[in-house]
Formats: C-alpha cells, sequence, structure tokens
C-alpha cells in the first residue's frame, strides 16, 4: 500500500489507534452476565438505561440497530456543528478535540441516527482544505505543522510544504529534472503493456513499437 495513502487497512496503526478509543453505549436490554463490563457495576447483569464504554472496534462489527447497544455520538461532534455552521472551523483545534477527527467521525456516520457527523466530518474538511493549502505555501520544509491540525491534516499539510517547496526549487532551476508522478509511470507500464499484447497477438507479427 501506498505509504502516503491514509486509508485505513488491516496493518495501519493510526486505524489501530482509531478502534481503541472508547465510545459510550446505553444499554437498550437487561444483559445477564455482562456486569463486568461496567467498572462500576454493582450486581453481575446490565441493566436498561445503564451507560457504560465500549471500544470502537466491538462497536464496529455489531449491527446498526442491534438490540443491545445505542451508540451515543461524542461530544466533540456536537461542539464542532456550531462552527462548521458558521464557517469557522480554520480556528479549531481539531488536533486538542481528537487526534483522528476524520476517521473517528467516518466509522461513527453509521451509528448516528440523526445523520449529522457525516455532514460535520465533510463541511469541517471542505471548510479547512484552503487553509491547508494556505499555511503549506507559508511554512518551509523544517517548519512544525500546527497544533490545531489532526492526523490526515497533519499528512495533507506535510505533503503540501514538500510539493511546494520541490516547485519553487524548481522555479530555480535548482533541481535537475522532475520527477515523474506514480500515476504517470503506471498508465506508461499499462500503455506498454497493452502494446506488447497486441503486437503478441497479431497475426503478422511484432511490428515497429510505438515510442511513449
Amino acid at each position: 500500500m501506498n505509504s502516503n495513502s491514509y486509508f485505513p487497512n488491516y496493518f495501519s496503526i493510526e486505524d489501530i489507534f482509531v478502534t481503541q478509543e472508547k465510545v459510550e453505549c446505553k444499554i437498550n436490554t437487561k444483559l445477564l452476565q455482562m456486569g463486568f463490563l461496567d467498572p462500576g457495576a454493582e450486581s453481575d447483569d446490565l441493566n436498561p438505561g445503564k451507560v457504560i464504554n465500549l471500544p470502537l472496534w466491538y462497536i464496529k462489527e455489531l449491527k446498526v440497530n442491534n438490540p443491545y447497544f445505542a451508540v451515543d455520538v461524542p461530544m466533540i461532534y456536537k461542539s464542532v456543528h456550531k462552527a462548521v455552521c458558521e464557517a469557522e472551523t480554520t480556528h479549531i483545534e481539531l488536533g486538542k478535540l481528537h487526534p483522528f477527527f476524520y476517521e473517528y467521525g467516518r466509522y461513527l456516520m453509521p451509528y448516528d441516527r440523526n445523520h449529522i457527523v457525516g455532514k460535520i466530518v465533510f463541511e469541517t474538511m471542505r471548510q479547512r482544505v484552503r487553509h491547508l493549502l494556505d499555511i503549506s505555501k507559508n511554512t518551509n520544509v523544517d517548519g512544525c505543522p500546527e497544533r490545531r491540525l489532526d492526523s490526515i491534516e497533519n499528512k495533507l499539510y506535510e505533503m503540501g510544504v514538500r510539493t511546494n517547496a520541490s516547485y519553487i526549487n524548481w522555479l530555480q532551476m535548482k533541481s535537475r529534472h522532475i520527477c515523474i508522478s506514480e500515476m504517470v509511470q503506471e498508465h506508461s507500464k499499462k500503455r506498454r503493456r497493452a502494446l506488447l499484447s497486441d503486437e503478441e497477438s497479431s497475426p503478422q507479427g511484432p511490428s515497429k513499437r510505438i515510442s511513449t
């Protein structure tokens, strides 16, 4: 997998950190012999209405409309909602609210009965992406990312700083050559493979190759 990608996967340390987060859940039905899930439980059973904290990795394995637990949306998304509506999310210190704000919200979206978390996550990124572009253009490569960025924003910021530095070096003729992007390289390889395949399947045999 591309090391620059932030999409979660089985081997992603960031994804492991996110799924270890605890989420408040309200008990919907009496659960026998499950009192150990609540450190302050006075009985061996969990009664309806009781609120306990469960790790996200366990919750995401349950059905959204499971009869046992009702997931409560964390307060951090409720507190950001006002800023999203007023288009003032650039002032929010997402890194302090939650270091994995976007990924945490992505996992919680299916359990949000009011369908607010998805809108908050989308609008927050939409409003802040321009700010990320601006600060990445005004910081050198050795500069430290701002503390108000979450994990994904930090990666985008660092990539923006490196890209901007490479562009400036190219304009100032400090770079000997421009590196071909991975996407272009992969496209070129696919094109060569297609040409070779056409030549081998042609009844006239290999023909003169087209230069790429």
